[in-house]
């Protein structure tokens, strides 16, 4: 078999002196550095209880049933326009 482009670029950076990526790598000795653990049941109750929180952060209301309401103050006068016949 024919050597890759990678493998002939290590040969000749040994051949010339230069850092060998082997020795760079860890060694890890069969081992697995990061294990994944279930969570447990407070985070899974967390995790439901926070979960569309995020997106309702930017509301201000505190009506909680989405209300909206405006007040117009007794000094300020609206004219709305009519329709120009």
């Amino acid at each position: 078999m024919s050597r890759s482009q990678a493998q002939k670029l290590r040969q000749r950076n040994l051949r010339e002196g230069k850092l060998d990526p082997m020795l760079q790598r860890l060694h890890w000795h069969g081992t697995n550095p990061v294990t994944r653990t279930t969570p447990t049941r407070v985070e899974l109750q967390n995790k439901q209880q926070n979960k569309y929180k995020s997106r309702n952060l930017n509301h201000t209301d505190t009506h909680g049933d989405n209300s909206f309401s405006h007040s117009w103050s007794s000094n300020s006068r609206m004219e709305i326009p009519c329709c120009a016949a």
